[in-house]
C-alpha cells in the first residue's frame, strides 16, 4: 500500500526541494501526506480541464510542474473559477503536489528532457549546465552544447519545430546565419542569463517564451532566439519524471496529460 508521502519523497530525491527559488512554492498544495495512492496524473498546470480528467479517471494524486498556489489565500469558495477548481480537487479526495524550480535545476529535469526530445547531433563534450549553482556542481538552469556541424539558422529552426511537433518556432530574426553553439532554457527566459550566453558564445537560444525587449537585446548580441512555447519546452520534463516514478513504483498507474495541442 503506497502512501502519498512516499511519492513526495521519491520526487524530492530526484529534484531536491532545497534547489527551489526562495519565491517558489513547490510541495503539497492540497490533500494528504498519508492517503493511499494508486493512480497518479502528471501535468504542467492545475487547470479545470486537468481536474475534470483527474475526477473522471479516479486519480488519487496530481503531480504538476507549476505550483497552483504562489500567494496566501484568505478564503476558498466557488465564487471564482480557481476557487471552484481547488474545491473540486479537495472534495474529490485528490492531492496536488508540485515540483517547479527544483525540477528545473535538477540534472534530469526540464532542460535535460528538452535535450532528449530534440536529439541534436552535438559534439563529444555533450551538454553542460548553462547557469550552474556555485555550491552544487551539475545543478542549475539550462544546458548548452555545440552542434557537430554548423547549420543555417532557418534550417535549424525548421528542425526544432519538427522535433517538437509544432507548426513553427517564433523567430526574432530573419537573417540566415550559420549556427553552432546552442543553449536551452525551458520555460520563461531570465534576463540574468544574458551575460552567460555571451560568455559561452551562444549562437542560438531555444526557450519556451521570452519578453520582446530581451529578444532584441540578444539579437543585438548576435544571439538568435527560437521561442517554442512555454508548454512545449517543459512538457517532456513530466514524461521523464513519470518514467522515473514508474521505475520506483511499478504497481501504480501513472499517466501524463498531453498538454496544449499546438497543431
Amino acid at each position: 500500500m503506497t502512501k502519498n508521502w512516499e511519492i513526495f519523497q521519491a520526487v524530492e530525491e530526484y529534484a531536491p526541494v532545497d534547489l527551489a527559488e526562495e519565491w517558489d512554492q513547490p510541495g503539497l498544495a492540497f490533500g494528504s501526506f498519508y492517503a493511499e495512492v494508486k493512480r497518479i496524473l502528471l501535468a504542467l498546470d492545475l487547470t479545470p480541464a486537468i481536474v475534470r480528467e483527474a475526477i473522471e479517471k479516479k486519480i488519487d494524486l496530481l503531480l504538476v510542474h507549476h505550483p497552483p498556489l504562489f500567494n496566501a489565500i484568505h478564503s476558498l469558495t466557488d465564487a471564482t473559477v480557481e476557487g471552484k477548481m481547488q474545491l473540486d480537487v479537495v472534495s474529490n479526495g485528490i492531492s496536488c503536489y508540485s515540483a517547479h524550480t527544483n525540477l528545473d535545476r535538477s540534472p534530469g529535469g526540464t532542460a535535460a528532457a528538452l535535450a532528449r526530445k530534440l536529439q541534436l547531433d552535438t559534439e563529444a563534450e555533450s551538454y553542460q549546465t548553462l547557469m550552474p549553482l556555485e555550491d552544487r556542481p551539475g545543478f542549475g538552469y539550462g544546458l548548452y552544447a555545440s552542434l557537430h556541424q554548423e547549420q543555417s539558422f532557418l534550417e535549424f529552426s525548421s528542425l526544432i519545430a519538427e522535433r517538437l511537433e509544432i507548426p513553427a518556432c517564433q523567430r526574432f530574426c530573419s537573417a540566415n546565419n550559420r549556427i553552432k553553439r546552442i543553449a536551452l532554457f525551458p520555460g520563461s527566459f531570465d534576463e540574468s542569463c544574458i551575460p552567460r550566453l555571451e560568455e559561452i558564445a551562444a549562437d542560438v537560444l531555444i526557450c519556451g517564451e521570452i519578453k520582446h525587449h530581451l529578444a532584441l537585446m540578444l539579437e543585438a548580441r548576435n544571439i538568435h532566439v527560437l521561442a517554442v512555447g512555454h508548454d512545449v519546452s517543459e512538457r517532456d520534463g513530466m514524461h521523464v519524471l513519470a518514467s522515473y516514478l514508474a521505475g520506483k513504483f511499478p504497481e501504480l498507474t501513472i499517466e501524463v496529460n498531453s498538454g496544449i495541442d499546438y497543431n
